[in-house]
């Protein structure tokens, strides 16, 4: 997925998201609105929007003078994660289908993104998730997929929301399948890296990878070789958040992308891509179940501009 004009205002919004949430003053703030300024003047719309977020972040980071500004946020997200996850196993666990409630969990716990520019309440969302239907919906594929206990790579998304993913991961072993996670090589935004994945406890539950970069999505030219042949591994790769969405939606490989959608632009991408009725899906959080087929694939096209 490309970036699109429209994308373009949001890079300026998340400059004033990072500059409020690391508490800098005034003078500082008006320093992140102007690189911003400098950056969509010369940005590179043949780029999906996480990989043209890189830069963005770095130069960010370089104002506030640390690589990880989201650092508190990040940590609030696990530690209110970690106070649901008794509650939200308990869900699973009585359901009638508990795989499907798990997948349910899991893309409601997708609403924790502070790239995003949308207001949430992850407690809520945990409550409401198992009650909202996917506005695209192919989880009898996944189903299919996951029922031949298939090797299976795990793309984390952002902290908070993969101590829910975890709570998926244990369905899929317990249905057989061999589980490798994947996370961010180095801080952005509020995606996970390592260092999460440790402090949540979640090490220990299966092996986990980096993928070698500061992009907040999976460029496959970017990372790494251990990571790029788990990918080319892997049976069976779900892919949680939209970053990942944006840097694989045209990749011919057995996904299946788990998220919220949160963004004008990505409901736009999805409603042409799956032929949706206009409408159907805005960008206010609607929950997405998408297998990646051969016919859905869009070409490089200026459609998108």
């Amino acid at each position: 997925m490309r970036t699109s004009l429209d994308c373009l205002p949001c890079f300026m919004k998340q400059a004033r998201t990072v500059g409020k949430l690391a508490g800098a003053d005034l003078t500082v703030q008006r320093q992140l609105c102007d690189e911003a300024g400098r950056f969509i003047a010369d940005v590179n719309t043949d780029l999906s929007p996480p990989e043209n977020a890189v830069a963005l972040y770095a130069a960010f980071a370089e104002i506030l003078k640390t690589d990880d500004p989201f650092a508190q946020v990040k940590r609030e997200s696990n530690e209110l994660a970690l106070s649901l996850r008794e509650a939200i196993r308990a869900r699973i666990e009585e359901a009638g289908e508990p795989l499907r409630a798990a997948v349910q969990a899991a893309v409601g716990g997708n609403i924790i993104d502070y790239a995003a520019q949308h207001v949430f309440d992850a407690a809520q969302t945990m409550q409401d998730c198992f009650a909202q239907d996917f506005v695209i919906d192919d989880y009898p594929a996944l189903q299919e997929a996951i029922s031949r206990g298939r090797t299976v790579l795990y793309l984390y998304d952002n902290c908070g929301e993969i101590v829910f993913d975890a709570l998926l991961i244990e369905q899929l072993q317990q249905l057989g399948c061999q589980v490798t996670a994947a996370v961010r090589g180095f801080p952005i935004i509020n995606d996970a890296t390592l260092a999460d994945v440790s402090f949540c406890g979640l090490d220990s539950l299966c092996p986990v990878i980096s993928n070698g970069t500061a992009c907040p999505g999976t460029p496959l030219d970017q990372c790494s070789a251990e990571f790029c042949a788990h990918f080319q591994a892997a049976d069976l790769v779900i892919s949680k958040g939209m970053g990942n969405f944006e840097t694989l939606s045209e990749v011919p490989a057995p996904i299946f992308f788990l998220f919220t959608v949160k963004c004008a632009e990505v409901a736009k991408h999805l409603t042409q891509r799956q032929g949706l009725a206009p409408g159907k899906l805005t960008g206010s959080g609607e929950m997405v179940l998408v297998q990646q087929k051969k016919s859905d694939l869009l070409s490089n096209s200026t459609k998108e501009l």
